[in-house]
């Protein structure tokens, strides 16, 4: 049987659009034979009797009426064919059908862009489209017609702004302007300079505001360059901390004996399109990377990828600096949750392209896996210009250690089989859902199993509503935000560590932190069968896989371990081997300093 579902949605949008018309109305009553309305059960004890009114007399007749029936008013038109289009083309892209809404998009855009007065429902359905399928150029196309014919409208004066500035964001090529007075008041440099050892690093966030994967890769990352006799010095990007609601934050914090130079501004001008940001940004950064006066820049992946790179490239060229790019991540799919079309859309290969040129454009780029690397070799990057530093673990930091018993008492988690996951719970495509419906599963099997969630995030209401949907009840725990000297007690509570993470690109690609933190603290550990993930994994000797997003595959697996703690003793033997010889922090000292020494050559 084909699926309805579509074609009743539509049927209510259309009646929507008759009703908006007036052209739907509640039905009549039936009338008798007199031509009086027929009383309904109740209507005897609802009507007033004759001269029973509330000023004690009798209504009069309004103007216009008589003793018979009322003339039903003229019919309404029905809805136009443009409506009717805008309807289809909303049904389409609410079911994801981006394909087919574009193709009727741009049909109809080019028969309308050149009317008078196009149908207004069906203009702004043309921008929501081309917004949900990612399609800037046929986005901006209709913002521009539509504030041609409302020249006053503020809010498409914004919109426009808006889209403006991811086009120009997204653009090959492009970069942020630095405003030549800021140029001129920057101290003269010395045509001839000594080497200082100084890397300025630029990231997105950083330490003690915002612990997460990103920041603890910086924070090891700079104080292995300090211990290993360079001078790092960080720059977060303008307005952090205050963008996330740090108000007290000082200039400089400084974190394991590196300092952290935070950009800010008398005020953050709301809603700003992002290619006013990056002027701003760069303006920001250029004195103090010219106060600094590194060796080289070295920009870590910003919130949508690019951004810190355009950034450091514009403030490189004013002061002829080398720009290493460490690419963390592959942000330009996660421009929307729609994970089918996101790789299609013209978003997409925009932002791409704009990755590439950036990458291009570096003396030298740092990716975090093998994976990562085939990925932007196969993008027409030069292999010998990437470089593999991965992540790592404190092996001094993560310690393997026996379950606190009064802790997993206070937990509700004695005799229990406990798997989960430990991290922020920010990201869609950590798929942390699976961890619940898969708990489930095991207690439907009979294995007294709970499914332990550390950490705090965007998503937690949203996981925590999917726990309540499925009646997960004691299946399932949350325990919010952990302080991260206490992390190591929750790990030590998993008899088995699962990184659920969806079939996405970033997923595929890149490879989280935390594996490496389980994997130390001898902690069993099982994964979606992701490339990325399989890498850490190796050939099943250092982990177990399950198929990607599939929930019984994951029970299936936890199943089986649950009743073999021999197995899951070998698995944690291997990791921990491998992870303390070949992914603790301190090997990547010597991995940045030859990228640094190839960039910079040989000292004179």
């Amino acid at each position: 049987m084909p699926d309805v579902k579509p074609w009743r949605r539509l049927r209510r949008r259309l009646g929507a659009l008759a009703r908006k018309a007036g052209l739907r109305r509640a039905p009549a009553r039936p009338t008798s034979a007199a031509g009086g309305k027929t009383a309904g059960p109740s209507s005897a004890a609802k009507k007033p009797a004759a001269g029973a009114s509330g000023s004690g007399q009798e209504r009069p007749e309004q103007e216009g009426q008589t003793g018979g029936a009322t003339e039903a008013p003229a019919p309404p038109p029905p809805p136009t064919e443009d409506q009717l289009t805008a309807a289809r083309l909303a049904e389409l892209s609410d079911t994801g059908e981006h394909a087919e809404a574009l193709a009727l998009a741009e049909r109809e855009f080019d028969r309308v862009k050149g009317q008078d007065s196009p149908e207004r429902d069906l203009m702004r359905q043309l921008q929501t489209s081309a917004a949900k399928a990612g399609a800037i150029s046929l986005q901006l196309g209709v913002l521009r017609r539509r504030l041609e014919l409302e020249p006053a409208n503020k809010a498409l004066m914004r919109q426009l702004r808006t889209q403006e500035g991811r086009w120009n964001e997204s653009e090959p090529g492009w970069l942020p302007t630095i405003d030549p007075e800021v140029i001129a008041a920057l101290p003269p440099r010395p045509a001839q300079r000594e080497r200082s050892g100084t890397i300025l690093h630029l990231l997105k966030i950083g330490m003690p505001q915002r612990q997460s994967g990103y920041s603890m890769r910086s924070m090891y990352t700079l104080i292995g360059q300090e211990r290993a006799g360079l001078n790092p010095v960080a720059v977060t990007a303008l307005d952090f901390p205050r963008s996330i609601g740090v108000e007290d934050a000082p200039d400089i914090d400084e974190v394991g004996g590196v300092r952290y130079l935070h950009l800010y501004r008398d005020e953050i001008p709301p809603s700003e399109p992002w290619d006013e940001y990056l002027h701003a940004y760069a303006n920001a950064l250029l004195p103090v990377v010219a106060a600094e006066d590194p060796d080289l820049i070295h920009v870590h992946s910003g919130n949508r990828g690019t951004e810190a790179a355009l950034v450091a490239l514009a403030v490189a060229r004013v002061l002829d600096l080398p720009v290493v790019y460490e690419v963390r991540g592959f942000f330009e799919a996660l421009w929307t949750r729609d994970t089918d079309w996101a790789e299609h859309a013209e978003i997409y290969h925009r932002r791409r392209a704009a990755e590439v040129w950036c990458q291009r454009e570096a003396a030298s780029v740092v990716t975090l896996s093998e994976s990562m690397k085939d990925d932007i070799v196969a993008r027409g990057v030069d292999p010998d210009h990437v470089h593999v530093v991965p992540n790592g673990m404190d092996p001094t930091a993560f310690v393997p250690r026996p379950r606190n018993q009064e802790l997993a008492q206070d937990l509700g988690l004695t005799d229990r089989f406990v798997f989960g996951y430990v991290s922020n719970l920010d990201h869609y495509r950590e798929g942390q859902e699976l961890l619940i419906d898969a708990a489930l599963e095991l207690r439907r099997r009979g294995v007294p199993a709970t499914a332990l969630i550390v950490g705090d995030g965007r998503r937690r209401e949203l996981l925590e509503q999917h726990a309540k949907d499925t009646d997960a009840g004691d299946a399932v725990l949350f325990t919010g935000r952990i302080p991260h000297d206490l992390v190591g007690e929750y790990y030590a509570q998993l008899d088995v560590f699962v990184i659920p993470r969806i079939n996405e690109r970033a997923a595929r690609l890149v490879t989280p932190l935390k594996p490496y933190e389980a994997m130390a603290l001898g902690i069993p550990l099982v994964v979606s069968d992701l490339p990325a993930l399989q890498e850490i994994t190796g050939d099943g000797d250092r982990g177990e896989t399950f198929v990607t997003g599939d929930a019984t595959s994951l029970a299936d697996v936890l199943e089986r371990l649950a009743g073999d703690p021999e197995r899951r003793e070998h698995l944690a033997e291997r990791a921990r081997e491998w992870v303390l010889g070949h992914r603790n922090w301190s090997h990547n000292d010597e991995r940045y300093a030859r990228i640094y020494g190839a960039v910079l050559g040989p000292r004179d």
